[in-house]
């Protein structure tokens, strides 16, 4: 009995390791399929996604990001926020260093951002830092992305559910919606609307992911989904596990990551 009891907490301590000082400096791409009704023009447009940077003053995993992600060379980069960390005092260095980062990112149509909760304590800074760095920051608001014919599809980035019904409303008829929402339960209430497709980020994979039941740790706005994708009445919600942490620097079987996403 107190040898299998050590080796329990063996197994234990050796995970926490694992999670705090090797999972947590991992840097994961996870390549997906948007399965939605997008048209025919769409099929080859390459969209990278991330999120939730929560930046910790670690130039080095910065540079890694921006590395993986022009390895990609994608048409569209997608920010869903939390640029910042709460609690952290950032210096104009650290607002230079962030600034380069994502002057750095290439994307060959558009880079896109919205806000995620803790970037409205930094505002006036991320929005410079976004329009430094050529990024259309889409604060309940839209944009119409036309590739390679006159058939757009409407892109949202949302923060605010109940301006969606206006969102939706376009002068040029579309029949592909793809919303942007940092929370991703803001879901529930997106279900019965005509949209197809949102991305999402916020959740951080539930810091603790056990195989065949997800994330464990739930955050408020991510305790409903908080996983990494759902398909719900043929609506889909794509979750990024994001790149930070909050509180400790720790991630056990959930490697901070980015999305890459093709149309099927």
């Amino acid at each position: 009995m107190r040898k299998f009891l050590i080796i329990i907490i063996l197994c234990l301590v050796s995970l926490f390791l694992y999670g705090k000082y090797i999972e947590v400096n991992q840097l994961k791409v996870n390549y997906l399929e948007i399965k939605g009704n997008v048209p025919d023009s769409f099929k080859d447009l390459k969209i990278v996604h991330f999120s939730d940077i929560l930046y910790a003053k670690d130039t080095k995993k910065l540079d890694k990001l921006v590395n993986k992600i022009n390895k990609e060379k994608a048409d569209i980069i997608i920010f869903s926020g939390d640029l910042f960390k709460k609690g952290v005092k950032y210096t104009e260095e650290d607002y230079n260093n962030l600034r380069n980062a994502f002057k750095s990112l290439k994307a060959s149509l558009y880079k896109i951002a919205i806000y995620g909760d803790n970037d409205y304590d930094e505002e006036k800074k991320y929005q410079d830092l976004l329009f430094d760095a050529n990024f259309k920051l889409l604060d309940d608001s839209n944009m119409l992305l036309f590739y390679k014919d006159n058939t757009p599809i409407n892109i949202i980035g949302l923060n605010d559910v109940t301006k969606i019904d206006e969102l939706l409303n376009t002068e040029i008829p579309v029949n592909y919606n793809l919303v942007i929402t940092h929370k991703p339960d803001n879901f529930i209430n997106l279900e019965n609307k005509g949209i197809n497709t949102v991305l999402s980020g916020h959740s951080l994979g539930g810091i603790i992911n056990i195989p065949y039941v997800g994330g464990i740790i739930k955050t408020e706005g991510a305790k409903t989904y908080l996983n990494a994708y759902y398909n719900i009445n043929d609506k889909e919600l794509f979750i990024t596990n994001g790149i930070g942490f909050n509180k400790i620097d720790f991630r056990l079987f959930n490697s901070p990551s980015f999305n890459v996403y093709h149309f099927s």
